[in-house]
């Protein structure tokens, strides 16, 4: 029984009659539905309800702005912009690509399989004037990549959990976790916006998957036909247990996962290494003799670590191909503070596939006021209001791939290959930030109740992540008080021409 919606209709809110947008605000702002009279059978149910008790209809519970579509035979589907991390700082961007993803009314849009690469997902597309969606879906979603073409937009994707034995790693929380926990530490490293977002069971099944396994029939990408395969096993009531409860709501009526787009061009061997040793721990190991990385562990000044990353780096024939020996020492500064960052979120989040997924953004940066300021960079020309300053233009780095973690069973590559070790150089801002997490996640405080409450994840996630939290501060510390790695990596001072202050105190209160 789908007591959410029990509740909303015994209350006179007709969800079968809205043509509008039904929109439920945490900050508190009024609802606006259509109100009907409410059916006996609706008051019957909500008095069952309260009878049973507090019985959700999801399988993964999740809270913040909800945003709410009527859909095919009178379900609710519902996009939800996640609650705030707790001591996390979101930029205007931010919260303006989160509620473009929640105003995409799915029934409107184009949708289609995602048919490249290895994870089955639907891609959404907003139509031109004059073109319906099943139009579009029957004219030009075999075209692959090229569908966008006859687009007005590519908006999102929408990525559903998937753990199968042939298929690739899946799963949707994941993402929305890597998103609000990396505005929490502040990173330099660029993680796109994500929502959670159900959709029509039926709707998906007919739309979607079911156009996939033609399309995909007869092509040489085994794991990505599993994926489709299992969607369909998974939609059609083969598969239960707990690949349902990852993947379905609502009664077994809607499936759920992860509106996302991502943003960047990947990068060569300069910065996802050479994977010349395979994948696995091997091309995990392959990734630590990168320049950045190199830099990281060399205990000489900052500025003599990046110059010495670069030499290092490219006596590897195939790294020197992609690193060019005038590589900007601004640059590696830039890839050292992202490394750090990805490496520190793929330890705690316990992340399966980063390597060969690290892509980049060109942007220029600049120093305002003691702050690092960026902007994108759309030619060789620093724009009109930064000449006659200093500016750099630099790749950000980006990981829009951040599914394969958090879930129990994925192996952490970054942790068994010990990515955190051996360390001559971080952050401080970035120390002290995980050390306070720390406090939070054994203390079950906000944090906490956040991954469990908001975010929708297991006690048992939550619990592995204040693990691996645990453990990576802990090694950090031992390393500090050892004296084998400096507290001393300030972007902004490194940029500037400055050099950064060491901060000598280890000690980040963790009881």
């Amino acid at each position: 029984m789908n007591c959410k919606f029990s509740i909303l209709r015994a209350f006179g809110i007709d969800g079968d009659a809205m043509k509008t947008r039904f929109v439920r605000s945490v900050s508190g702002r009024e609802p606006r539905p259509l109100v009907a009279a409410a059916p006996a059978r609706w008051v019957r149910r909500l008095a069952a309800c309260l009878a049973l008790g507090p019985v959700t209809g999801f399988s993964i519970t999740v809270d913040g702005e909800v945003t709410e579509y009527p859909g095919p035979g009178g379900i609710v589907e519902r996009c939800v912009q996640i609650a705030d991390f707790p001591g996390a700082a979101y930029s205007h961007k931010d919260r303006e690509t989160e509620a473009n993803y929640c105003a995409i009314d799915l029934e409107q849009a184009g949708l289609c399989p995602k048919l490249w690469s290895t994870s089955p997902g639907t891609v959404i597309f907003t139509m031109k004037a004059g073109v319906s969606p099943a139009e579009f879906e029957r004219e030009h979603c075999d075209d692959g990549h090229h569908a966008k073409d006859y687009a007005s937009d590519k908006p999102a994707v929408l990525k559903v959990s998937v753990n199968g034995k042939a298929t690739s790693a899946t799963f949707a929380p994941a993402s929305w976790v890597y998103y609000h926990l990396s505005r929490y530490f502040r990173t330099h490293a660029y993680v796109p916006p994500a929502v959670y977002r159900s959709l029509s069971l039926q709707s998906h099944h007919e739309r979607v998957v079911e156009p996939a396994l033609r399309l995909v029939k007869g092509r040489h990408a085994r794991m990505l036909s599993a994926g489709w395969a299992y969607m369909q096993a998974l939609e059609s009531g083969e598969l239960g247990g707990t690949a349902a409860r990852q993947a379905l709501t609502d009664d077994g009526r809607q499936v759920f996962g992860v509106l996302i787009d991502n943003k960047g061009d990947r990068y060569g061997a300069e910065v996802n290494g050479t994977r010349e040793s395979g994948w696995g721990s091997g091309q995990n190991e392959d990734f630590q003799q990168t320049a950045p990385f190199l830099a990281l562990r060399d205990p000489a000044a900052i500025p003599q670590a990046a110059a010495a990353g670069i030499r290092a780096a490219r006596r590897n024939p195939k790294m020197a191909k992609d690193l060019p020996a005038d590589t900007p020492v601004e640059q590696v500064y830039s890839w050292m503070q992202a490394v750090m960052e990805i490496v520190l979120l793929d330890s705690v989040l316990g992340q399966q596939d980063r390597i060969g997924n690290i892509d980049y953004r060109w942007r220029w940066y600049w120093v305002e006021d003691g702050v690092l300021r960026d902007r994108a960079a759309h030619g060789q020309e620093a724009p009109g209001e930064l000449q006659g300053q200093t500016a750099w233009r630099l790749r950000q780095s980006a990981i829009n791939d951040n599914d394969a973690g958090v879930r129990a069973g994925y192996a952490n590559f970054a942790q068994r290959t010990g990515m955190l070790e051996e360390l001559a150089h971080f952050d401080p801002a970035l120390y002290r930030r995980l050390g306070e997490l720390v406090a939070d996640l054994q203390a079950r405080g906000p944090a906490w109740r956040w991954m469990r409450e908001s975010a929708g994840l297991s006690e048992n996630e939550a619990g592995r992540i204040t693990e691996r939290a645990t453990a990576a501060f802990e090694g950090l510390k031992a390393q500090c008080e050892a004296g084998s790695l400096k507290l001393d990596f300030d972007l902004v001072a490194l940029l500037g021409g400055t050099a950064p202050t060491m901060v000598a105190d280890c000690q980040v209160a963790t009881q």
